[in-house]
C-alpha cells in the first residue's frame, strides 16, 4: 500500500498567464543590441533633420532678406 501511494503523482495545476509564457520565449536583448538600435535611431533622425533643413532653408533665407531690407529702410 505504501508503495502504490509513492507512485501517484501529485495533481498540481498552475496558472501562468499567456503574457508571461510568451515573454519567456523572447530572448533578452543584450546591451550591444540596444546600442545598435540607438545608432540606427540616430541615423534615421539625422535623415529626418536633413529633410527638415532642406525644406526650411529657403524660407529662412527669404525671411533674412526681408529682415535685411526692413532694417535698411529703417536707417
Amino acid at each position: 500500500m505504501i508503495r502504490s501511494q509513492q507512485l501517484e503523482r501529485p495533481h498540481l495545476r498552475l496558472h501562468i498567464p499567456r503574457r508571461d509564457r510568451l515573454q519567456a520565449l523572447v530572448p533578452l536583448r543584450s546591451a550591444a543590441a540596444r546600442k545598435l538600435d540607438l545608432i540606427v535611431g540616430y541615423q534615421a533622425m539625422a535623415l529626418i533633420n536633413q529633410d527638415i533643413a532642406r525644406a526650411f532653408t529657403p524660407c529662412e533665407e527669404e525671411a533674412e532678406r526681408c529682415l535685411t531690407q526692413y532694417r535698411r529702410a529703417e536707417h
